[in-house]
């Protein structure tokens, strides 16, 4: 009787494992179909090899999905290296992607997830499956490597899980008036009241500077056919040997609405592209975060009322 009793016991629970098992793979199933379906945008980049000797390669960055009327980023948080084995799962694994750039269609990758992130600096990145040419712009460049390599890559290319690429906005480079410069440059003095600065490298010793107008450099300025700039301010001269954390001497980017009202959008970031990815009649803005130990990408959108921020560290 206890023999028939066991042997019951034993059949239940691979019963149960069985079906168990078999929910959790059609979850998975079901997940990876949905956020095929869903709006996801990412980025094709080049990335440096892994160890020394390595050859570099480029893939596809999964970074933000469309979750409602927003934007939403894939998870990056992590604690220990060994959190680099389960994130995946919480990225799409398989997908097909229109690389875009500049209001147009470069052309179509499909990529897939690897079993675990080999470093933090590689959350969220997609192995290339296809097989056709990979699309690029212009050649290598120190510009696009990033704050902690010195290897050249191609610049960073949108990806969207859509043919979602045209610019509705038609962002391009531009040269503000000397109005908004002026405007923008009281708006750089009142976030940077006081700064200090060196006499020279070989001294090194920071006192207090008082800058000038002429001191305060627009590096990039854009505007769109609706009105709006867009302006990246920073402050030149800098004479110690070193950063010695002094932030008005990084990039300070601001937007610009059509009345002239500015608004800080962040530092040690650089203008990657801009299109309506969701198809909702506006474009949105990418823009690559490079600073110190940190990567990743703020996009702003709904007139930079809205925004979401994928940022990883590389150590």
């Amino acid at each position: 009787m206890m023999c028939r009793l066991n042997v019951l016991v034993g059949l239940s629970l691979l019963c149960f494992l069985a079906i168990s098992g078999l929910r959790s793979a059609a979850q998975q199933a079901a997940t990876s179909d949905l956020r095929q379906g869903n709006i996801i945008l990412g980025v094709l980049e080049d990335f440096p090899g892994e160890y020394s000797g390595d050859s570099d390669f480029r893939a596809v960055r999964a970074i933000f999905e469309k979750s409602g009327d927003g934007w939403r980023s894939f998870p990056t948080k992590t604690k220990t290296y060994h959190d680099l084995d389960t994130l995946p799962l919480s990225y799409p694994k398989d997908m097909t992607w229109t690389i875009a750039f500049d209001g147009r269609n470069l052309g179509r990758i499909t990529s897939q997830t690897p079993p675990h992130f080999s470093f933090y600096s590689e959350t969220g990145i997609e192995h290339i499956t296809s097989h056709g040419p990979i699309p690029s712009v212009g050649k290598k460049s120190i510009d696009f490597a990033g704050s902690m390599s010195d290897t050249p890559a191609f610049r960073p290319l949108v990806a969207v899980s859509q043919p979602n690429v045209s610019d509705p906005d038609q962002w391009k480079p531009a040269r503000l008036s000397s109005p908004l410069i002026g405007s923008a440059r009281e708006q750089f003095r009142n976030k940077f009241p006081n700064v200090s600065n060196c006499k020279n490298p070989e001294e090194n010793i920071l006192r207090p500077w008082n800058y000038q107008d002429n001191d305060i450099h627009v590096s990039e300025a854009y505007s769109s056919k609706n009105n709006w700039s867009l302006v990246e301010l920073n402050l030149t001269g800098e004479a110690c040997d070193g950063d010695q954390g002094q932030d008005a001497f990084h990039g300070q980017w601001y937007a610009i609405d059509p009345l002239g009202t500015m608004k800080f959008l962040g530092e040690d970031m650089w203008l990657v592209d801009a299109g309506d990815y969701d198809n909702s009649g506006g474009s949105a803005v990418l823009f690559a975060i490079s600073g110190y130990n940190e990567g990743g990408y703020r996009l702003f959108y709904r007139d930079f009322t809205r925004s979401a921020e994928f940022l990883f560290n590389y150590h």
